[in-house]
């Protein structure tokens, strides 16, 4: 063989090899700071009664779906969607304490961006800016919840069906055994559904407005995936909860005191600065859609309308959304960069001297020193993230946290010196007391769709002292009360007899004379 021959051949394998190194290595570095990201206190307002219902589910030995925790809905049916979550979460704090919750939250995290960065199209550089960008946005809802695996369930869905409108597979059948391992985690299973309508939906419209193209599937592959899907609605109820499961996507619909009550269930306030991330998010899609050659595809104008509309109507919605619209982004950024911004790039790299002189110099390289240099950037990001895990998840700050938000005090003098009885209590600190205060039942707690909004509304009137909030504690026997400084109920309570029995920076508990 020639020696240029040879030569040409060493430098495309050397070529080669680097890439796959540079890939590699943009990958571990991107996911290695999504996991310092996630590594946060390990501590959510719904994470308690998680794990109460959890536990009562493994102490039983069956799922916990009726109510024991209240006194305003004692004895009824409750549709627990997330029972096998539950389990699974209690487990983990069972046998890993805070740094487990905390591992919990960072490797479901870490595994849906690396199913993300599968997805998405472009270069190393721009999967990576994405993944950041998308984890940026969806950090609001990053917590020890169940909710975080059903965006696990959903980015793997979204790449399955990506693989399948694209030809790269014809495996449908699966489908059912999804959605019923989801209907039982969580009932962010309806996310699957609405990708799955918009994927069909858009399909239909590819098909009848541009049929001439060969990459739109036939009616036959879209009535496959139709018939799949109907199928797997059906599956899903295979559960506890039978065809209750259908419902609960339904039930906080409409609930305005609820709406007006939870912060995660109102529209985004893009006055703050967390909201940032998210705008950024939406305008780049825009600009790239504006600037890519390439026509959306029905089911990215259809995922887009869905997916964009509700996580303005409430934040809750912004995970699946940053999902759903960075593979979009990445689908056309990647023509936008290729088209547009890459050639001009290259021309001047090739009529800059510098640039090439500082390629002759990254060759000189030795490629186990440049391996070495690798691996050191990753052993170092990965320590520090780890320790950063370590860190926020330490018994003594996880506490430290908390001091700062939930009524702890209040709770060590009702296990000291309180007699079993109701507590009417701030919805926030609902769940942390069905964990705490066994003997202890209490007004309302995180199940927002066990309570409703006339449950709702009596919090809130009661909160303010306004109508017949006296006659709503008479009637529900309440024993307790236990709210935050600076609630107006405090002062008129203490006014209508009330004796505060504890009080400090954080909360303020009351009882009768």
């Amino acid at each position: 063989m020639p020696k240029n021959r040879t030569s040409q051949t060493v430098k495309s394998t050397q070529q080669t090899s680097s890439t796959a190194s540079l890939q590699t290595l943009m990958l571990v570095l991107t996911l290695a700071l999504v996991f310092l990201m996630a590594a946060r206190v390990p501590v959510d307002p719904d994470m308690w009664w998680h794990l109460r219902t959890g536990e009562e589910t493994v102490t039983t030995g069956r799922p916990y779906l009726t109510d024991t925790l209240t006194f305003t809905r004692f004895g009824v049916p409750w549709v627990n969607h997330s029972w096998l979550s539950e389990v699974i979460l209690y487990l983990t704090y069972q046998y890993g304490g805070t740094i487990g919750l905390g591992l919990y939250v960072a490797l479901l995290v870490v595994t849906t961006m690396a199913l993300l960065y599968r997805t998405l199209s472009g270069g190393v550089f721009m999967k990576a800016g994405i993944i950041v960008l998308a984890s940026s946005v969806m950090a609001l809802v990053w917590s020890p919840r169940p909710q975080l695996i059903s965006f696990l369930l959903f980015t793997g869905l979204n790449y399955w069906l990506q693989q399948y409108v694209q030809r790269k597979t014809r495996l449908l059948w699966p489908l059912p055994l999804v959605f019923i391992l989801w209907g039982n985690l969580h009932a962010g299973y309806s996310l699957g559904f609405m990708l799955l309508g918009v994927t069909i939906g858009g399909l239909i419209l590819d098909r009848v407005l541009r049929p001439a193209e060969i990459s739109t599937l036939t009616w036959p592959e879209i009535g496959r995936l139709a018939d799949w899907t109907a199928i797997s609605l059906l599956a899903v109820v295979i559960n506890p909860n039978g065809f209750n499961t259908w419902k609960i996507p339904f039930q906080t619909i409409g609930e305005e005191a609820g709406v007006q009550y939870i912060i995660e269930w109102a529209s985004p306030d893009f006055h703050m600065a967390q909201t940032l991330p998210y705008l950024v998010l939406l305008f780049a899609c825009v600009v790239a859609l504006a600037w890519s050659g390439k026509r959306a595809s029905g089911s990215e104008i259809a995922g887009l309308t869905l997916f964009g509309v509700t996580s303005l109507l409430s934040q809750r919605n912004f995970a699946p959304f940053a999902l759903f619209i960075a593979v979009v982004l990445s689908n056309h950024a990647t023509t936008v960069w290729g088209d547009l911004i890459s050639p001009r790039l290259q021309q001047l790299k090739e009529g800059n001297k510098r640039s090439r002189e500082s390629a002759r110099a990254q060759k000189s390289i030795s490629p186990w020193l440049r391996k070495a240099i690798n691996l050191t950037l990753v052993g170092l990001i990965l320590l520090i993230a780890f320790g950063r895990l370590i860190y926020v998840t330490h018994p003594v700050i996880v506490k430290a946290n908390m001091q700062s938000y939930y009524p702890i005090a209040a709770v060590d003098y009702l296990e000291k010196y309180g007699k079993p009885g109701n507590i009417f209590n701030d919805y926030g600190w609902g769940g942390y007391l069905d964990w705490r205060l066994r003997d202890y039942k209490v007004f309302i707690d995180g199940r927002a769709d066990l309570f409703g909004g006339a449950i709702f509304q009596e919090v809130i009137d009661t909160m303010e002292a306004r109508g017949d909030w006296q006659e709503t504690l008479e009637h529900w026997k309440v024993d307790y009360i236990l709210v935050m400084q600076g609630v107006r109920l405090v002062d008129k309570a203490t006014e209508a007899g009330w004796v505060i029995l504890f009080q400090d920076k954080v909360s303020v508990l009351l009882g009768k004379k």
